[in-house]
């Protein structure tokens, strides 16, 4: 019995010995805390601004006229995206009709329409070097008349943060237009958009 009890004693001992054994390794610890994550920003500004930009109020034209015009666009936020157009809108006025229209127009006495939009030419192009013409460097957006940007397709354009780009305009009446377009005027609209994905 004295030798049992002189077993157990000494498996126990053994026992003891080996649990402070394991309680005896290195060990560290180190914290993480504070985490975060932050959403970056998508921003477009248009010539400094957010507010709505009028660029051509132009009057008294005539086939063989010429012009230019352009938007100054920014990306003032933190986040890379693409700039495309959204919502293109012409609008054509016959406004009067005198008798050299009349002759040609046949919807020129019910004033509907009007037929500048359609005799207008424009060329649209991100304007790398900011000289009002087409060249090497140069992304042209759409080529065609003005009542045509409405369903024409648009291809997306790269815009990194903080990067600033001008998109032109130009503008021709051919001097093939006689005058069906007399006293006729065109409004147009569109939306600059700037999304995180082609195609948004």
């Amino acid at each position: 019995m004295k030798k049992i009890l002189m077993s157990v004693a000494v498996i126990g001992f053994v026992g003891a010995l080996a649990a402070g054994a394991t309680s005896a390794y290195f060990s560290d610890t180190e914290t993480s805390t504070g985490n975060t994550f932050t959403a970056g920003t998508l921003d477009l500004n248009i010539d400094g601004g957010n507010t709505n930009v009028v660029k051509f109020t132009v009057g008294n034209k005539a086939p063989g006229d010429t012009g230019t015009g352009y938007w100054t666009v920014k990306n003032v936020g933190t986040v890379d995206g693409f700039l495309d157009l959204e919502n293109k809108v012409v609008v054509n006025n016959d406004n009067a009709c005198n008798e050299p229209e009349d002759i040609v127009d046949d919807t020129c006495t019910t004033l509907l329409g009007g037929e500048l939009g359609a005799n207008l030419n424009v060329v649209l192009f991100v304007d790398a070097d900011h000289n009002g013409i087409v060249d090497t460097g140069d992304v042209t957006l759409y080529t065609g008349t003005l009542d045509g940007l409405v369903s024409a397709m648009v291809a997306d354009v790269a815009f990194a943060a903080g990067a600033e780009k001008y998109i032109s305009m130009n503008w021709e009446i051919p001097s093939t237009v006689e005058n069906i377009i007399q006293s006729d005027s065109v409004e147009f609209g569109m939306t600059l958009e700037l999304g995180q994905t082609i195609g948004q």
